[in-house]
C-alpha cells in the first residue's frame, strides 16, 4: 500500500501553481500574541480583554472546516475554468435553452384561429343576417324574406357571432357556481321574444339552484375541480385562441421545465462535470498532493462536490430566470409580464438543484467504483433515469419509478404547478369538455402529486426529503469506498 504522505516525485508546476494560493487555509493559523495592554487609559485595556475572550471562538473546529471547504471547492473551481470541456459542455446547455425559448416565442405570436362551435355565426338563407341574430329577433333563419329590418336592425359581421359566449371563470374555487350566459340564448334576455321556441324550457338541468349557469363539481378537501356540467346554451361557444394559448403556455412550463431542466440537463451536467471529480485526481496522481495536507479523504470528496455544485447551482439559475424573464414577457397576461409563473420557476429552480445534487453524488460515487468504467456505469444509470422519467410522464403512480430520482424531480414540479395553478383540474375538464384537444398535452406534462394524496405541499416535503437522502447515501457510499483505496 502506498502511504497517503506526498511522495518524492516533483510537483507539476500547474499544479503547484493552482495549491499555491490555496494552501495557506489548509494550515493552522499562527497563535497570536496577546494584545498588550497601552497605558493610555481604560478603553484601550477593556479593548484587549475583549479581543482576549473573543480570540478563541476564531480558531473553533467550523472555522477550520470553513478554510478547508472553501480552499478546495476554490482549486476544483479553477481547474474548472482551465478545461475546455467544461465551457463546451455549458455552452450547449445554454445553446439548447436559448433554441427552445425560440420555439415558445414563435408559438406564442403565431396563435391559434377560433372557430364557431355552435353554428350561430352562418347565414344559412343568404339574408345577410347570421343565424344567432335571426333567432334572437325571431325571424327564420332559413328564409330569406324573413329577416330584421335593415333599417332599424342592421346585419351584424360573422365575426361578432363566434366566441360570443366564451368561458367565464371568477377564480374562485369555493363557489360552485361559475358561467354566464353572455348571448342570452338561455336565459332570453335581449330577445325579442323571451318564450321562443329556440330558448331552453329547462333552464336548470344541472340541478344547482342556479338557472342558465355553469356547475363546478369540486372535491371537498382539495377544492379542485374534477367535473364541469354546464346549463343549455351557456359556454357553448367558447374562446378557443384564449384557451389553447393558455393550455400552450402552461404545457410549456411543465414539459420545459420537467424534460429540459430537470432531467436533460439535471443529467447532462453531473454526467460530464461530476463523474471524474475525485477520478481524474487519483489517475494523474495529484490527490497525493491534497491528502497530504491535515485533511480527511471524506472530506476531499465532499468539498470536491461542494466546488461542482458551486459550479453548477448558479449556471442552472442564471438560465432558469432567462426562461422566466422570456415566457413571462411573451406569455398571455393581462398586465406586461406574468407573476403568476414565478411560482412553477421556483419550483423548477428548487428540482434542477435537488436533482444536480443527487445526480451529481451518484456520479462521482461511480468513477470511485471504477475509475475505467466509471463513466459507462453512469451512462447506464442515465439511461435508466431517462426510462423512468418517460414512464413518471405517463404512469406516475407506478410503483418503479419510486426509485429513481427524476421521479422526485418531476414530482416538485407538480407541486410548484398545483401551487400556481388550482385550476389545472379545471382546464384539463373544460378541454375534455369542449373537445380542444389541450387536455392531452397537460395532462402528458402535469398530474396530480402522488406522493401525499391531496397535499402540494406535503408531497414537496418528502421528495425534498427522498433527493437529500439519496445525495446523504451516495456520499457515504463514496467515503467509505475512497477511505479503503489504494492511490498509484
Amino acid at each position: 500500500m502506498i502511504p497517503e504522505s506526498p511522495p518524492d516525485t516533483p510537483m507539476p508546476d500547474a499544479l503547484e501553481k493552482q495549491l499555491a494560493d490555496v494552501r495557506p487555509r489548509f494550515e493552522e493559523p499562527a497563535a497570536q500574541e496577546p494584545a498588550a495592554q497601552e497605558p493610555a487609559g481604560r478603553i484601550s485595556q477593556m479593548q484587549a480583554q475583549a479581543a482576549q475572550a473573543l480570540r478563541p471562538l476564531t480558531n473553533t473546529v467550523w472555522s477550520k472546516l470553513d478554510r478547508k471547504a472553501t480552499a478546495i471547492a476554490e482549486f476544483t473551481l479553477r481547474q474548472y475554468r482551465t478545461k475546455s470541456s467544461t465551457w463546451v459542455v455549458l455552452g450547449i446547455g445554454l445553446l439548447f435553452v436559448t433554441m427552445v425559448l425560440m420555439f415558445y416565442a414563435e408559438a406564442m405570436a403565431t396563435g391559434f384561429e377560433s372557430y364557431d362551435n355552435d353554428g350561430d355565426s352562418e347565414d344559412w338563407d343568404g339574408d345577410g343576417y347570421p343565424t344567432g341574430q335571426e333567432r334572437r329577433y325571431g325571424t327564420s333563419p332559413w328564409n330569406a324574406d324573413d329577416h330584421p329590418d335593415p333599417a332599424t336592425v342592421p346585419p351584424d359581421p360573422a365575426s361578432a357571432w363566434i366566441d360570443e359566449d366564451p368561458i367565464d371563470f371568477d377564480g374562485d374555487f369555493r363557489n360552485s357556481n361559475q358561467g354566464f350566459d353572455d348571448d342570452g340564448d338561455c336565459t332570453g334576455e335581449g330577445w325579442s321574444d323571451p318564450n321562443s321556441p329556440d330558448l331552453p324550457s329547462r333552464k336548470d338541468s344541472n340541478g344547482d339552484g342556479h338557472p342558465c349557469n355553469v356547475y363546478y363539481r369540486m372535491n371537498a378537501s382539495t377544492g379542485m375541480v374534477y367535473a364541469i356540467i354546464g346549463d343549455p346554451n351557456v359556454d357553448e361557444d367558447p374562446n378557443e385562441s384564449v384557451f389553447l394559448k393558455e393550455a400552450l403556455h402552461r404545457s410549456f412550463l411543465l414539459g420545459f421545465g420537467k424534460v429540459g431542466f430537470t432531467f436533460l440537463l439535471g443529467i447532462f451536467l453531473p454526467l460530464f462535470l461530476a463523474t471524474g471529480l475525485v477520478r481524474d485526481e487519483m489517475e494523474r496522481g495529484t490527490m497525493h498532493y491534497l491528502l497530504g495536507k491535515p485533511i480527511a479523504r471524506a472530506e476531499v470528496l465532499t468539498y470536491r462536490l461542494l466546488g461542482y455544485v458551486t459550479l453548477t447551482w448558479p449556471y442552472v439559475t442564471g438560465l432558469v430566470v432567462i426562461s422566466a424573464i422570456v415566457s413571462g414577457l411573451l406569455a398571455p397576461s393581462d398586465g406586461f409580464f406574468r407573476w403568476q409563473d414565478l411560482t412553477i420557476w421556483l419550483g423548477v429552480l428548487v428540482a434542477s438543484w435537488m436533482v444536480l445534487l443527487a445526480y451529481g453524488s451518484i456520479f462521482c460515487v461511480c468513477g470511485l467504483v471504477s475509475p475505467k468504467y466509471g463513466v459507462f456505469i453512469a451512462i447506464g444509470l442515465g439511461v435508466w433515469e431517462f426510462l423512468m422519467a418517460m414512464l413518471s410522464l405517463v404512469d406516475p403512480t407506478f410503483p418503479l419509478t419510486y426509485l429513481s430520482i427524476s421521479h422526485w424531480g418531476i414530482e416538485i414540479i407538480n407541486c410548484a404547478a398545483l401551487l400556481a395553478y388550482p385550476d389545472l383540474i379545471w382546464m384539463i375538464q373544460v378541454s375534455e369538455f369542449y373537445g380542444f384537444g389541450a387536455d392531452i398535452a397537460l395532462q402528458v406534462f402535469w398530474s396530480p402529486p402522488s406522493a401525499v394524496k391531496g397535499s402540494a405541499l406535503g408531497s414537496l416535503v418528502v421528495s425534498l426529503f427522498v433527493l437529500t437522502l439519496y445525495t446523504v447515501f451516495a456520499l457515504f457510499i463514496g467515503q467509505a469506498m475512497f477511505k479503503r483505496r489504494e492511490l498509484d
